[in-house]
């Protein structure tokens, strides 16, 4: 039997809140306008953390 660790960083979690962050900020945005939010956001010029 294998005990599990205890981590410091899980990034499944910190991906899933990334996730619905954007989901949320994106919510109401129309096709084009996610495509440059996320453009944005790529290119450092929006931070979600």
């Amino acid at each position: 039997m294998k005990s599990k660790k205890i981590k410091s960083f899980d990034a499944v979690a910190f991906f899933r809140a990334i996730k619905e962050k954007l989901a949320a900020k994106m919510e109401n945005m129309s096709l084009e306008q996610q495509k440059n939010f996320m453009r944005q956001v790529r290119e450092g010029k929006i931070k979600i953390a």
